[in-house]
């Protein structure tokens, strides 16, 4: 049997970052071409392979996100597939899955398992909002572990920063990340922290979900979800002034830490906390009603109360988190690329 270390490397997991997955009708897509970051690490991929087929190359991320959302820092395992019919390692999963970094049910990574290189003539493929950070052998678990790692199954926590301003003129050079509530011109942070704290903890958050579209909407889903931290804060010195001197606008950030999320939990509980933050006519404790009751108040009337999404673009993907017990061999030790490493390791 031969060297583990020797062998050359047939899966890795890559850290990833990225801005939003809009057609803004770049010379390199097509008109009525659908972005996306899975398919352009695919192409870039298919090609380091020696122009296999895309439908042989499998990039599993760690988190789905809404178009239009950013990820400042998330995870993905890449590998090629031999066969179809290759094992099926993974309960449910319709592809084959790797059973360790050196399965030699698939092909070996490009650039000879050079993970420094690979990385390299990635970026030099992606387009200009995406880059790959780091990349890892296939991580394993120290204790021992039935089934290989998912970067999405695997997860333990996820981070997600909504950025917002309100004000009389939004600020133009952040009008992509940054969303300018509308009618607002104050925000109550004081009353907004109030609502943070009732959504604190483990709910049942059905009345936050988006509705299903397409083959999903007959999927039954388990709606509990713990929301392990909420913070609002403001954002100190980037507010838009006049010569003057004169804030025309005041931003502020509403990071949420939770196990799971459900489909646009993130935007409609944002949504719901700038509403009652900026209408002091409606009590915090519609919260308590809306979680206990798995529903919003007068269902099919909105009007007292409406039901607000927040728009995609200013959500951002900040963090993901594993168990300690696996471990990765991330390839470069710049601390800023090993930021969202140092805090995956965070139980």
């Amino acid at each position: 049997m031969s060297d583990l270390n020797s062998t050359p490397l047939q899966e890795t997991i890559i850290q990833k970052r990225t801005r939003s997955r809009r057609n803004k009708l770049r010379p390199s897509v097509k008109i009525g071409e659908v972005r996306s970051v899975e398919q352009n690490i695919k192409c870039a991929l298919a090609k380091l392979y020696g122009n296999v087929p895309l439908n042989k190359v499998v990039v599993e991320g760690s988190s789905r996100t809404d178009k239009g959302v950013h990820s400042d820092s998330s995870y993905a395992l890449i590998y090629c597939i031999r066969d179809d019919d290759g094992p099926q390692s993974i309960p449910g999963k319709k592809l084959p899955h790797p059973r360790n970094p050196y399965d030699e049910a698939f092909q070996e990574l490009p650039c000879k398992s050079d993970l420094a290189l690979l990385v390299s003539k990635l970026n030099k493929m992606l387009p200009p909002d995406l880059r790959v950070l780091d990349a890892s052998p296939m991580p394993t678990f120290k204790t021992g572990t039935s089934r290989p790692f998912h970067p999405s199954l695997d997860s333990v926590k996820k981070t997600y920063r909504y950025t917002f301003s309100v004000g009389d003129i939004h600020d133009p050079i952040r009008c992509r990340t940054v969303w300018h509530a509308p009618y607002r011109s104050s925000f109550d942070l004081g009353r907004a922290k109030k609502c943070a704290k009732i959504l604190s903890g483990t709910h049942d958050f059905i009345a936050f979900r988006g509705a299903f579209r397409g083959n999903e909407r007959r999927k039954i889903q388990h709606t509990v979800c713990k929301m392990y931290d909420i913070s609002i804060f403001e954002e100190a010195g980037l507010c838009l002034q006049r010569s003057t001197n004169d804030s025309l606008t005041k931003t502020f950030c509403i990071e949420i830490t939770g196990d799971r999320f459900l489909y646009k939990q993130v935007r409609f509980m944002v949504g719901t906390i700038i509403e009652l933050a900026t209408n002091d006519k409606v009590p915090e404790d519609i919260l308590r009603f809306i979680l206990q009751n798995r529903q919003w108040p007068d269902e099919g009337d909105e009007s007292s109360f409406p039901r607000l999404c927040a728009p995609a673009h200013g959500l951002c993907l900040v963090n993901i988190m594993y168990d300690p017990e696996w471990t990765f061999q991330w390839t470069f030790s710049n601390q800023n690329t090993r930021k969202g490493v140092k805090q995956m390791h965070l139980s």
